[in-house]
């Protein structure tokens, strides 16, 4: 009677531990959205008040000294919400990073939806909500573009989604670091 129960034992614990491989990388919970919902509202508040310190103080301070123009890129994207009233809704994200000997780097890349002034557009940002691997001063805003919404930006894009898709593009995370010149996506009339 003994060898039964063992056995059934034996088979759920395998089975537990088996399941352990359907669960998303870095743990039991992936909170990549919900820090990203975080951070639009953050942005969002800044866009509500016309606050330019506000949104500048949510990039890190190595995206802030790196970025060729924060300042007149800030002052372009608060120049598109006029009225400071935005809704936004969430449109995906994807993220890369570094584990190494128990320490993690995470950037995170996502894009919304957001409406203002009955006008739609895309908003992107990329950001290091943990980088405790290659730079612990470089958790914030590394990326941040809007543009105006193109439903088709692959099959059937326009010049303004162009630029917009070539520029969020130029961001990714090899090895932890992200590539790409930090700041605000500025369009080239």
């Amino acid at each position: 009677m003994r060898w039964p129960i063992a056995a059934v034992v034996a088979l759920a614990c395998a089975g537990l531990l088996s399941s352990c491989s359907l669960l998303p990388p870095g743990g039991i919970w992936d909170d990549s959205k919900q820090q990203s919902d975080v951070q639009m509202q953050h942005i969002a508040d800044a866009v509500k008040h016309h606050d330019a310190a506000a949104l500048k103080h949510l990039f890190s301070p190595p995206a802030r000294d790196k970025s060729t123009d924060l300042k007149a890129g800030l002052k372009y994207f608060l120049s598109v919400f006029p009225s400071g009233r935005m809704t936004w809704k969430f449109e995906g994200l994807s993220s890369g990073g570094i584990n190494e000997y128990g320490k993690q780097t995470v950037e995170v890349f996502a894009n919304y939806e957001v409406f203002a002034d009955g006008k739609k557009y895309d908003l992107y940002f990329a950001y290091f909500p943990v980088n405790e691997v290659e730079d612990p001063a470089n958790v914030g805003l590394y990326a941040l573009a809007v543009a105006p919404y193109n439903a088709h930006p692959y099959t059937n894009p326009t010049a303004s989604s162009k630029a917009f898709n070539a520029w969020a593009s130029q961001f990714e995370n090899v090895n932890g670091k992200s590539t790409g010149t930090p700041g605000v996506y500025i369009p080239q009339n």
